[in-house]
């Protein structure tokens, strides 16, 4: 091909020009439109750079958004590595002491216990876009902001909550802990003081000296900021999914967690879809068929699902206390 016609192609390949118009044009092919219906596989990241630019911003933009990602991030990071659950046994710390010179150092043991067992979970959220737009130059924008949008919060939701764990997701850090009783209304300065001690107190057997981090209700976390002094380095995490007045003292080294790589965005322009919060099998083992079912093919429509594989436990239950309802 020559340079001239080489250009005459790209030229002539625009965004109001459909794959068929420019095929067409191009080879005068009357069976090019069946060629066009071959079956093709999903679109994925690897195979296109825009999409790929989406999962980016995502990753760089998670943790501002979610103080449950911020807080997993200062955990203990594992990796399943193919395994099918990671166990997390309880070890006791030995008792170290002063030996004089000459002497035999003694030998303790380090006693182990059960501890919690990770078990593979995924986040995972389907969006359509429309082929009109796809076309528009802003639905980088558009298709990050869904993402971030339905993710963030959906991390903090479940992590931040008192439920037990589930055959499809974790449990909640609250599971099984008692709130702790805020100090009585006053002076909000010295009521802030007296629940961050008694908070700390819960938790500093596991917290040793430091690794701490606070996550707080958007309005408490708002005091902490203004309140706490300035040499206090105990970072605050702000979560909207807590109710008002809501504050969690963490020992971040408590939290286990097992996230596997980035999340993954795949893109698909043919499938059928249950279009349905709470989907069911397209047609399950009865022959039922689920409704409403929709084609992404038939109404120019294009697919993205998120993926991302994350599970956490908490090593220690008095690694982490709380309290609602405070008083400042």
């Amino acid at each position: 091909m020559s340079a001239r016609s080489f250009a005459s192609g790209l030229s002539a390949l625009d965004k109001r020009t459909t794959p068929s118009e420019y095929a067409r044009r191009q080879w005068n092919d009357r069976n090019i439109d069946l060629v066009l219906r071959a079956a093709v596989s999903p679109a994925t990241i690897a195979g296109n750079p825009a999409l790929a630019q989406v999962a980016v911003a995502f990753l760089e933009t998670l943790v501002p958004v979610s103080a449950g990602a911020d807080l997993l991030n200062r955990g203990i990071g594992l990796n399943f590595a193919g395994a099918a659950s990671i166990k997390v046994p309880g070890i006791a710390v030995p008792t170290a002491d002063f030996v004089g010179e000459g002497l035999p150092i003694p030998v303790v043991i380090a006693p182990t216990s059960a501890g919690p067992t990770l078990s593979p979970h995924k986040l995972a959220v389907i969006t359509t876009l429309t082929g009109e737009m796809l076309r528009s130059p802003n639905v980088e924008t558009m298709v990050r902001q869904v993402l971030i949008e339905s993710t963030g919060p959906a991390i903090d939701k479940v992590l931040f909550s008192a439920n037990a764990v589930a055959t499809d997701r974790p449990a909640g850090l609250l599971n099984g802990i008692a709130a702790l009783t805020p100090a009585a209304a006053g002076e909000k300065a010295q009521a802030i003081v007296d629940d961050l001690q008694t908070l700390a107190l819960a938790i500093a057997p596991v917290a040793g000296n430091g690794n701490i981090a606070l996550v707080a209700s958007p309005d408490a976390a708002v005091a902490l900021t203004l309140r706490l002094p300035q040499h206090v380095e105990w970072p605050v995490l702000t979560s909207a999914s807590l109710a008002a007045k809501t504050v969690i003292m963490v020992a971040a080294h408590a939290i286990v967690s097992a996230v596997e790589g980035a999340p993954v965005i795949e893109a698909s322009q043919e499938s059928e879809l249950h279009r349905e919060t709470n989907p069911q099998p397209i047609v399950n083992d009865t022959g039922t068929v689920a409704v409403p079912v929709g084609s992404i093919f038939q109404t120019d429509q294009v697919a993205l699902r998120l993926k991302w594989p994350i599970s956490w436990a908490l090593r220690a239950t008095n690694g982490v206390a709380w309290m609602q309802n405070v008083n400042w």
